[in-house]
């Protein structure tokens, strides 16, 4: 799971995002397993934009 393939798939969601509309966007846009279990794990609150989900990732890694 590279930051490139998570903006992939993240890129044309409607921002700002909460967690669950990430990880439905994801789904709906064929994201695999890894990407949606991250996006799983991220708090609950509303993300900015695709780089304030991969910041968060990062930290949780």
């Amino acid at each position: 799971m590279t930051k490139s393939r998570i903006q992939e798939y993240l890129r044309e969601a409607p921002y700002p995002a909460t967690r669950q509309g990430l990880v439905d966007h994801a789904r709906e846009a064929g994201a695999s397993g890894d990407i949606v279990r991250a996006l799983e794990r991220l708090p609950e609150r509303r993300y900015a934009n695709p780089d304030a989900v991969i910041e968060t990732i990062g930290m949780l890694v």
